[in-house]
């Protein structure tokens, strides 16, 4: 195998000896080819850093979870570092990160679009799939949107289903203190605390019904 690959690159080889000694020494090849002011301007090429973005987007979706668990079960420590919750929000925040990077891959391919346009390509395909650019941009913003809110019916359904109060008027909907109380929130055991979750997950699937 190696001998007949030795003998295809030969052939090859002398075939170009050929071409370049056919070309008279007279002749400035550099004359046949485009100048770099006759081509368009392509702009600068920058290789983008995709992991760094996905990292910045799970990382603000973490946090946008975090302040969403937090709004709900603030008043009840023991909820949120419950193992279930914590599963529960990393797995929600992942899921949530991906729509944001997908997002941002979106709006930067259609900033190419546009910049592509802006360098001569006006065919009818190029303003095509800019359209459909645009509506993919407008169909991932509903769906981030949606999915923030199902996220928010989710934890405040769940806080609900448990027992506990709304929290809209903080003052009024809270838990009256008792003596298994403290200043940092509600006190309960944690087997209480699986107990209730538990319930309120069966709530949610006869909902879902």
């Amino acid at each position: 195998m190696s001998k007949k690959l030795e003998n295809e690159r030969n052939k090859l080889q002398d075939e170009f000896d050929q071409i370049q000694s056919s070309i008279p020494p007279h002749i400035d090849i550099s004359n046949h080819l485009a100048k770099p002011e006759d081509l368009p301007d392509l702009g600068s090429i920058e290789i983008y850093d995709y992991d760094s973005d996905m990292i910045v987007s799970s990382e603000q979706s973490m946090e946008v979870l975090e302040t969403l668990v937090d709004l709900f079960f603030s008043d009840i420590p023991q909820l949120k570092e419950h193992p279930y919750i914590k599963a529960k929000l990393r797995e929600d925040a992942l899921i949530y990160a991906e729509t944001k990077f997908l997002q941002k891959m979106t709006r930067k391919n259609f900033l190419t679009q546009l910049r592509q346009i802006d360098n001569g390509d006006n065919s009818a395909r190029m303003h095509e799939v800019l359209n459909q650019t645009i509506g993919q941009i407008r169909e991932n913003s509903k769906f981030s949107s949606s999915q923030r809110t199902e996220l928010e019916k989710f934890y405040k359904g769940l806080r609900n289903d448990m027992g506990f109060h709304e929290i809209e008027n903080p003052e009024v909907n809270l838990p009256k203190e008792s003596e298994d109380d403290s200043e940092e929130g509600i006190i309960m055991d944690n087997r209480k605390l699986n107990d209730m979750i538990a319930n309120a997950m069966i709530k949610n699937k006869e909902k879902d019904k």
